[in-house]
C-alpha cells in the first residue's frame, strides 16, 4: 500500500507568510476575476452538514487564475476554530493542500471590507467608524490603515468597556483610535461605516450614513435596517430617502446571511431589494459597472465574502511556502 502526506499548512506558517497588503491584493484580484466571470462558486453557496450541535459548512470555488479549486470547510461548534481549505488541482483533481484558515479567514473578511470600500468610499477618506469589537473586527484597522490614508477610527461596540478594551489594544502608525458609547456620537463626521456585529436586529440606521459616506455590512445578522437601504420611515437630515448605491458581492449568499436575509425575513420583498440593488461588487472590481458616481453619494455594500477568496489566500500560502 502507497500512502502519500497531504501537507496541512497551521496558522503560524499562515501567519508567516500572508500580509494585510497581500490580503488586500490578492481579494481586488480576485473579486475582479469573480466579475469578469473567471471563477465559478459552489451551488448554492454554502452547504451544511448536521446540526449546530455538531456541524459543518462547506464553501467552495473553482479558480481559473491559479488552476485549482478548493473547499472551505467550517464546523459550526467551534467557536470558529479549526476551519480549513482543501485546495485540489483543478485539470487532475489531485489534492494539493489543506490550509488552516481560522485566521486566515479573518483577514479575508477584513480585508473584503477594506477593499470594497476602495472601490466604493471616497479616495481622500480620514474617519473610519467600526461597529464591533469581535475576533474579526479585530484585524480591520490594519486593513483599512492599508488602503487609506487614515486620521481617525472610532470603534463602537455593544457595551463601552468592549470598546474601549479593543481601542486600548489597536496600535496603528499615525493613526488614533478611540472608543464611543453610541453609534450616534462616532457617525457624525465619519467617512466610512463598517458594521460587523452578531445583532439579531438592527444597530446601523439613516442617520448613521451621511451624504458622501459608505457603509460597509459584514456582520451575519440583521444590523443595517432595510430602511438604511429604502429612506421608508428614515428620519433625520442624514437619512433622508434611499441610498444612492448599493452593492453586494454574492447576492445569493447575501439572501441566506447578514442584513438583505434580514430584511428579507422581515417583509421587506426581494423586488424590493433589486429595485435599490446597482449591482454586484465584483463588476466593479473588474471595471464593468462604477461604483461612486458622485463624492456625495451615500454608498451601502453587504459584503458577505465569498469562497474564492479563501482559496485563493490558500493558493498564495501553498505558493509562498513552496508547496506543489
Amino acid at each position: 500500500m502507497s500512502v502519500s502526506a497531504l501537507p496541512l499548512v497551521g496558522e503560524a506558517d499562515v501567519r508567516r507568510v500572508v500580509t494585510v497588503a497581500d490580503a488586500l491584493a490578492v481579494v481586488e484580484q480576485t473579486y475582479a476575476d469573480f466579475g469578469a466571470s473567471r471563477l465559478s462558486l459552489s451551488s448554492p453557496a454554502i452547504t451544511r452538514l448536521g446540526d449546530g450541535a455538531r456541524g459543518f459548512g462547506l464553501k467552495g470555488a473553482l479558480l481559473d487564475r491559479y488552476g485549482v479549486a478548493g473547499v472551505r470547510m467550517t464546523p459550526t461548534h467551534t467557536q470558529g476554530r479549526n476551519s480549513w481549505c482543501l485546495v485540489l488541482e483543478t485539470e487532475s483533481g489531485r489534492p494539493l493542500v489543506a490550509v488552516e484558515e481560522t485566521w486566515l479567514h479573518r483577514l479575508r473578511t477584513a480585508a473584503s471590507a477594506a477593499v470594497a470600500a476602495r472601490l466604493l468610499a471616497r479616495p481622500d477618506s480620514k474617519v473610519l467608524t467600526l461597529v464591533g469589537a469581535g475576533r474579526i473586527a479585530r484585524l480591520v484597522p490594519a486593513a483599512f490603515a492599508e488602503a487609506f490614508d487614515l486620521d481617525e477610527i472610532r470603534v463602537v461596540a455593544r457595551g463601552a468597556a468592549s470598546a474601549a478594551e479593543f481601542a486600548a489594544r489597536q496600535a496603528v502608525p499615525g493613526v488614533t483610535v478611540g472608543a464611543a458609547a453610541h453609534l450616534d456620537d462616532a457617525a457624525p463626521g465619519s467617512d466610512i461605516v463598517v458594521a460587523i456585529t452578531s445583532a439579531g436586529t438592527p444597530v446601523v440606521h439613516p442617520r448613521h450614513l451621511a451624504a458622501g459616506g459608505t457603509l460597509i455590512g459584514l456582520g451575519g445578522g440583521a444590523e443595517i435596517s432595510a430602511a438604511t437601504l429604502t429612506g421608508e420611515g428614515a428620519s433625520g437630515a442624514s437619512g433622508a430617502g434611499p441610498v444612492d448605491r448599493f452593492f453586494v458581492d454574492d447576492l445569493g449568499y447575501a439572501r441566506e446571511s447578514g442584513s438583505v436575509a434580514g430584511w428579507l425575513a422581515a417583509g421587506l420583498s426581494p423586488e424590493t431589494v433589486g429595485v435599490h440593488l446597482t449591482g454586484p461588487l465584483p463588476a466593479v472590481a473588474a471595471g464593468l459597472l462604477p461604483g461612486r458616481t458622485s463624492p456625495g453619494d451615500r454608498v451601502l455594500a453587504v459584503v458577505q465574502g465569498v469562497a474564492a477568496c479563501d482559496v485563493a489566500l490558500a493558493c498564495l500560502t501553498m505558493r509562498r511556502l513552496g508547496i506543489a
